[in-house]
């Protein structure tokens, strides 16, 4: 085992998309690594960690009844410590739960500030994504007709399932053999709107090979968080995102023309420099088109003038709330939305008719409707 350096690859994705199976397959083919593996479940037992261990001869470390993106950060710290310390290893393996968010996890692995943090020689190395195709594709064709053999699809998309995607070095899109080949791309296409960097690889049972998802060396913090789609659309950056796709697959498109436009995968900008009345965005956003894959952004509201509504939306899930201060910065609705064949004009004249008007903006809102989440 090395003593200067021990990497850490972080695997997160929704329940059921194949994270248990691909940390098996990486304990059966480590290529020349002594692998540890902690597993983190929501329940107090658990199953991930049963499975895992009957794949090890020397066991996992368990991480029940909560989940180390918020409740049981110091567990992590505390355990993958303890590792690092009592066992010969030179690579550590860390499969969070199908509801965790991967972005504070790798600020607990990554953060040099906190007092008794990782030991030195623990470097996050990656961020793996598992993403369930047939799910992805079921939650925004819900019309689609789909194979006999597919298993049980009322898994609503989650914002934290769209996070998993956002936030990651390398992403599986799993469960492939599921999925008819042109869904595939249109999917692929959605995913690369809200993921332009991450390295993608379309697999079936999990299959990749372990320098894949092992000693990438792709983690940067920064770009991770810079480069999610929705802020590059917000920020304008029109620039074609530099996509490392998997070499076993190649999609042609006619030249000159992106995968995304091929399959009407796009995104806009909803800017506005006056307030939205705060019950008529309400409604609105009780009544989301199927077709938006994502939504999110910041929105000033006449009820709370002072404040940044942060508004976010994935799947049938809707959020709505205060997150700040406007302060020095002038008051101004930003949007991004993301999907597949939009309507820009007609989403752009349905929010402004939820702008407030000149005598709407100075009255009293006692009824102010947020905070407000929805699923």
């Amino acid at each position: 085992m090395s003593t200067t350096e021990i990497p850490i690859t972080v695997v997160s994705g929704p329940l059921g998309a194949g994270k248990t199976t691909l940390v098996n397959r990486l304990l059966n083919d480590p290529g020349d690594r002594e692998i540890a593996v902690v597993v983190n479940d929501m329940g107090e037992l658990n199953v991930d960690a049963e499975l895992v261990a009957s794949e090890s001869d020397d066991g996992v470390i368990d991480l029940s009844n909560g989940c180390i993106c918020c409740r049981l950060q110091d567990d992590l710290v505390t355990e993958v410590t303890r590792l690092a310390e009592n066992r010969s290893f030179d690579y550590l393996l860390i499969e969070a739960s199908g509801i965790s968010e991967p972005l504070p996890i790798a600020r607990t692995l990554a953060s040099e500030s906190n007092e008794g943090g990782l030991p030195e020689q623990l470097r996050l190395d990656t961020t793996v994504s598992v993403i369930d195709a047939y799910g992805f594709w079921k939650a925004f064709d819900p019309a689609e007709s789909l194979p006999d053999a597919a298993p049980d699809p009322e898994r609503p998309l989650t914002e934290v399932l769209v996070e998993q995607v956002e936030f990651c070095d390398v992403l599986l899109l799993n469960k492939c053999d599921m999925v008819p080949d042109d869904a595939l791309d249109a999917v692929e296409a959605e995913i690369r709107e809200l993921q332009p960097r991450a390295s993608l690889h379309r697999t079936t049972y999990s299959e990749v090979a372990p320098d894949r998802v092992l000693d990438t060396g792709r983690f940067d913090f920064e770009a991770a968080k810079r480069h999610q789609g929705w802020k590059q659309a917000l920020a304008g950056d029109g620039t074609e995102a530099d996509h490392d796709h998997d070499t076993d697959h190649d999609h042609t498109h006619d030249e000159g023309v992106s995968a995304a436009t091929a399959h009407g995968v796009e995104s806009f900008v909803y800017r506005r420099d006056r307030p939205f009345h705060p019950q008529r965005l309400d409604a609105w956003l009780d009544d989301w088109r199927g077709n938006v894959v994502r939504a999110k952004g910041f929105a000033w509201v006449a009820s709370r003038p002072e404040a940044v509504l942060g508004v976010s939306q994935a799947g049938p899930s809707v959020q709505a709330g205060p997150i700040g201060r406007w302060g020095d910065d002038d008051p101004e609705t930003r949007l991004v939305f993301i999907g597949r064949d939009l309507d820009e004009d007609a989403v752009t004249r349905e929010l402004d008719e939820c702008l407030a008007t000149t005598d709407e903006r100075g009255a009293a809102y006692p009824d102010d409707p947020f905070p407000r989440e929805s699923a």
